[in-house]
């Protein structure tokens, strides 16, 4: 590639390694989705608590309420991850068609001179 030090094959393997990246944290965040613990509830209007994983008797609401809002921060973290890598992705591949035309455009320039000074 005339003038730049970058292989372009090297920012596409690591466009798509970020894309692999992307679809992971997309898969996680899928996977995070229905892991939630229900804080309240239950049958007949709360009458008989609701199962949850702190236990139908511990009577932890507000453990189940920590865990809630702990895990919406982390979905929220995993999704702007999955969001940023993708966009890098992108990012990287537009670089490397910026960097082959830009190159293309250089060999083209390099050629019409060189067959300027040949008709001299």
């Amino acid at each position: 590639m005339i003038g730049f030090e970058t292989d372009l094959q090297d920012l596409r393997d690591s466009a798509g390694a970020l894309q692999s990246a992307a679809d992971a944290a997309e898969s996680a965040s899928t996977g995070l989705r229905g892991t939630d613990v229900p804080v309240s509830g239950g049958v007949f209007g709360g009458l008989f608590p609701a199962d949850n994983a702190f236990g139908r008797t511990l009577g932890m609401p507000a453990v189940a309420a920590a865990y809630d809002d702990h895990l919406a921060k982390i979905q929220q973290l995993v999704a702007q991850l999955h969001q940023t890598t993708a966009d890098t992705s992108h990012a990287l591949m537009r670089v490397a068609e910026l960097y082959e035309q830009a190159d293309q455009d250089s060999k083209q320039h390099v050629n019409r001179a060189a067959a300027g000074l040949e008709g001299n």
